[in-house]
């Protein structure tokens, strides 16, 4: 697990860069953390990074939006609105598995065992006081290298727990 703490600037920076192998490889990104935390702003980062040049929106209210990137097919699931795993099927879960390009699942915990064995995990948190997010990030399975936040990092790495 690597970690890092980002401002802003940072998270915009490193988003990007996610992007751009999260869409070349075709990587699912299970993203989690408190509501604010940074998942939506990360995923427009990435988006951006992937080469999707159309406002990217959180899909709260209609759970998958889909974007033609640059670099390949991006989507981008919001899970904040179903109760269990039992409802993904009802929001085309499997084309989000299935389907080329990257994925970027907001609230993924909500998936439970259905989230893909190959993924990159990332997990939000608030730090100093709100102006900086802590990410832990973390590759599963045979997902390929996700970007060092660390590169992008507001103040020094904290130790991991």
């Amino acid at each position: 697990m690597t970690e890092a703490l980002l401002d802003e600037a940072g998270l915009v920076r490193w988003g990007r860069s996610l992007g751009e192998v999260a869409a070349r490889e075709a990587v699912f990104v299970a993203l989690s953390g408190p509501l604010g935390a940074g998942k939506t702003r990360l995923t427009q980062a990435a988006c951006a990074g992937a080469g999707v040049s159309e406002a990217v929106t959180s899909p709260t209210y209609t759970l998958v939006h889909w974007y033609t990137g640059g670099r390949g097919p991006v989507a981008h699931a919001d899970l904040y609105r179903i109760r269990d795993a039992s409802e993904l099927p009802g929001l085309g879960w499997e084309e989000l598995e299935t389907r080329p390009g990257a994925v970027f699942v907001e609230w993924a915990e909500r998936a439970g065992d259905e989230l893909p064995p190959d993924r990159w995990e990332i997990r939000f948190e608030f730090a100093a006081g709100g102006a900086l997010r802590r990410v832990r990030v973390c590759v599963r399975g045979c997902a390929p290298p996700i970007p060092d936040p660390a590169v992008y990092s507001a103040a020094p790495e904290a130790p991991s727990c």
